[in-house]
């Protein structure tokens, strides 16, 4: 199988805003760097569905963003689809949507169409091509209201179109961050199965995504990997992880919990 990803030894900090107040009261000493990412290191085949796990604050956004180019590790090297970020940038956003729950890039006042246009326009995608590729979109998802008002729609709506505007360009790479937050479990559950059965098993995507949901880890199925505190825990399927822990039969909570010590 073809190498998509490769991530290694990745470090990332990040330091508290600065406030003159928050200097004072800390004794003119500034607040110490915040540690996301420790050390990261994966690599990942095409064609892969890869479900990072783990407590908010684990780190797991803040690794979807490196390999989506909108921030840069302080230590250690990424290549996405041949590509090494901070040389090669373009391509890598060439290869990878990045879809976020809660989404809030998208222009409320105008119909779910206009935004995808606008953001076709983003990738550089010409009229004709941007109309072909929406089109195919909007039947792909099933899509009839894309001429109502953006504000007009319900999450599990907003939803679609986050997911929409990520695979506009036809990236080889979907990185999805919660992808089913805030929807209620019938929503959820077409979303997830759209995913696995039309993205990646016909599609041939590979997709990563986050949640801190294991039964929702368990319905993608594919590889995981558990972060916690930015440390890679644990990486591989259901039963290496078992066979990693010597707990042959366990959930993958109970793996979780026993690797983590129970961390929410």
């Amino acid at each position: 199988m073809e190498t998509i990803l490769e991530v290694n030894g990745v470090t990332k900090d990040f330091s508290p805003a600065f406030s003159l107040s928050g200097l004072l009261s800390s004794g003119l000493r500034r607040p110490s760097a915040t540690r996301a990412l420790d050390g990261l290191s994966l690599t990942l085949t095409k064609g892969s569905t890869l479900g990072i796990l783990g407590p908010n604050g684990a780190g797991k956004t803040t690794l979807l963003k490196i390999i989506s180019t909108l921030i840069l590790p302080d230590k250690g090297s990424v290549k996405v689809n041949g590509q090494i970020l901070g040389e090669n940038d373009e391509r890598i956003k060439a290869s990878v949507g990045l879809a976020t729950s809660g989404e809030r890039s998208f222009y409320w006042r105008l119909s779910g169409r206009q935004n995808l246009d606008f953001f076709a326009a983003m990738y550089s995608l010409g009229k004709k091509q941007a109309a072909e590729r929406i089109k195919e979109l909007l039947e792909l998802f099933g899509v009839t209201y894309q001429d109502k008002r953006f504000d007009s729609y319900s999450t599990g709506m907003q939803q679609k179109f986050a997911l929409m505007r990520a695979l506009i360009h036809d990236p080889e790479i979907l990185l999805l961050d919660e992808p089913t937050k805030s929807l209620d479990y019938a929503s959820s559950l077409e979303l997830r199965n759209f995913i696995k059965d039309v993205l990646v098993k016909k599609h041939g995507k590979t997709v990563i995504f986050t949640t801190h949901h294991m039964d929702e880890a368990i319905d993608f199925g594919g590889i995981f990997m558990i972060l916690h505190e930015g440390k890679l825990f644990a990486y591989g399927t259901l039963e290496e992880l078992r066979a990693e822990t010597n707990l042959p039969t366990a959930s993958l909570g109970e793996i979780f919990v026993r690797l983590t010590g129970g961390a929410k």
